[in-house]
């Protein structure tokens, strides 16, 4: 069984390998794409909750297209990168991983690294999978009613805009009341 965790509007699911062209299909086949990193939030949050193991674990990165010049495989720009000392090195077409050996920095490698990996075949891929966003409804409800003992209320929901009927919110209504002499 795969096991997605969600982020934000992301889902993040562990692909096989173990060439990052394989990787990659994997992905897509989900359709996702091997990991996009943003920013350092979303690099730290990657690493802690789907390489906990510090793997060496493949991620969208690459120069494939034009040496030198590395893109996300998603096609998003690159915002952020985190490279370990002396990375990017290569004067070969190279992919990104983040690498064991750095706590997670990256590394380019080349695309047969699972290969020859120890052991064979170790190489693993992060997809993330765009999701339709999860805005959270808005609005005010209202309650109505005679606030006595037998008394009945009534909750009135009609201004609650929910723009994308996201079917998983579960509104929580807090009351309280007490008795008074008067």
């Amino acid at each position: 069984e795969t096991i997605f965790i969600r982020r934000g509007n992301s889902a993040y699911v562990i692909v096989e390998g173990p060439t990052w062209t394989e990787a990659e299909a994997n992905a897509n086949k989900l359709g996702g794409h091997l990991v996009t990193i943003n920013d350092a939030e979303e690099n730290k949050w990657v690493l802690e909750n789907l390489n906990p193991d510090n793997e060496d674990i493949w991620i969208g990165i690459s120069d494939k297209d034009v040496n030198g010049d590395f893109q996300w495989s998603s096609g998003e720009e690159v915002t952020f990168t985190d490279w370990a000392p002396g990375e990017p090195n290569s004067i070969y077409k190279e992919y990104g991983k983040f690498w064991s050996r750095y706590d997670g920095k990256w590394d380019d490698a080349s695309n047969d690294d699972g290969l020859v990996a120890t052991p064979p075949g170790a190489l693993i891929g992060i997809a993330e999978i765009n999701l339709d966003p999860n805005v959270l409804p808005t609005g005010e409800l209202s309650i109505k009613g005679d606030l006595k003992i037998g008394g009945t209320i009534t909750i009135d929901i009609s201004d609650i805009k929910d723009e994308d009927n996201f079917e998983g919110y579960t509104p929580t209504y807090n009351y309280s009341w007490e008795l008074s002499k008067d």
